[in-house]
């Protein structure tokens, strides 16, 4: 392989075991959408499949990934699935939930299913949006629609939930999504309605705002390893000095060709960078198809041999040029290491959103699902 990414089953493990002894009893949703943050959506759900009570997707093709690999753990599918008879009923056959967004969705759902003579209920999660400002039901209508979908033919209601617009910044305005949450939860108790999971907590509210956990948490990108705001390590250890995160995720290519310079050289596309002395290059497989973003050219970094390597000229679709000059030996097939740690050094994906200006979950799930996922240790 000229490129691969490594998936640490032992870290993962680590993570989960962090994440249930802050969460307690409620139960755990493991996140696995979008490829599980790039990391590989089979390779994750069968590492994390026995010590997860749910996973969850995005859509219907991710959740069939999952059930084709093997895996039999509940699923709830957070995204729309198309609205057909024999995709319904498959979800039913396979123990895959649905969130439905609005009454109309649900009353869709339960017209298809009685249509197509379908004996048994899809269980369902009602969305409401308590101030994310995407999907779900606003919250005046909430208790109405809620209790509406409850009564509707085929639809088994199996939770309610709502998602945080920003935990760590804006703690106030969180307190007011969760009270929003609760009275709705109130009303619906006092209408004889309870279905059995409550949950709008997902990582940054799992670490850091513990009112919230509810039924069932939803672990996303803290179980990858990644902090979803470095404020919060800090603010954790107050609490649980104990804690700590190991990233999962590595991505690795092999050195391609070496190759000497002289002075004035020009490098890569555009001629963004000129050589200012007798320079060694490592041409290195990856570019921005692999999902190397070209806002890396002439900034980022990799490890070879176990020091940093200048990122030299733009990043080309499928290639990458590193100034090796300093790096003793660096010969073909070497390994370099575009996130991860290599003997003392280390680049994360906070380190690469840092140079874009991005955040992490984009660097990681912009990793080519092509590229193959390799499980570790």
């Amino acid at each position: 392989m000229h490129t691969w990414v490594e998936i640490s089953k032992g870290a993962l493990a680590h993570n989960l075991r962090q994440f249930k002894f802050i969460s307690k009893d409620a139960k755990l949703i493991g996140v696995i959408k979008a490829n599980a943050y790039g990391h590989g959506l089979e390779q994750v759900a069968d590492a994390i499949a026995d010590t997860v009570d749910y996973l969850a997707v995005i859509n219907l093709n991710e959740a069939k990934r999952i059930r084709a690999a093997g895996v039999r753990v509940p699923v709830l599918i957070l995204g729309y699935v198309e609205e057909n008879k024999e995709e319904l009923q498959w979800l039913i056959r396979e123990r895959v939930e649905l969130v439905v967004n609005s009454l109309t969705h649900a009353q869709r759902l339960s017209k298809l299913l009685f249509e197509s003579g379908e004996a048994s209920e899809l269980r369902v999660h009602a969305k409401v949006d308590t101030g994310m400002g995407r999907m779900g039901i606003m919250p005046e209508h909430a208790v109405g629609y809620i209790k509406q979908i409850n009564e509707l033919p085929h639809l088994y209601l199996k939770g309610v939930e709502s998602h945080f617009a920003d935990v760590t910044n804006h703690p106030e305005y969180t307190k007011k999504q969760l009270a929003i949450f609760l009275d709705i939860k109130y009303q619906l108790y006092r209408e004889k309605i309870e279905p059995p999971l409550f949950h709008i907590a997902k990582t940054e509210a799992i670490l850091n705002f513990f009112e919230s956990h509810l039924d069932a948490v939803r672990l996303g990108i803290g179980l990858y390893g990644l902090w979803p705001d470095t404020k919060l390590i800090d603010r954790v250890a107050l609490v649980h000095p104990e804690f700590s995160l190991k990233p999962v995720l590595s991505w690795k290519a092999r050195v391609l060709q070496v190759k000497d310079y002289p002075e004035g050289s020009f490098i890569g596309y555009g001629c963004t960078h000129q050589t200012k002395r007798k320079t060694r290059i490592a041409i290195i497989p990856v570019g921005y198809y692999e999902g190397y973003s070209r806002g890396l050219s002439n900034k980022g970094e990799m490890l070879i041999r176990g020091k940093r390597c200048k990122v030299l000229g733009n990043i080309c679709m499928n290639m990458a040029m590193v100034d090796v000059t300093a790096v003793s030996g660096v010969q073909r097939a070497d390994e370099a290491v575009l996130i991860g740690a290599q003997k003392h050094e280390e680049i994360t994906a906070h380190d690469i959103a840092e140079i874009l200006g991005t955040v992490h979950y984009e660097v990681v799930t912009r990793i080519n699902p092509l590229i193959p996922r390799v499980v570790v240790a």
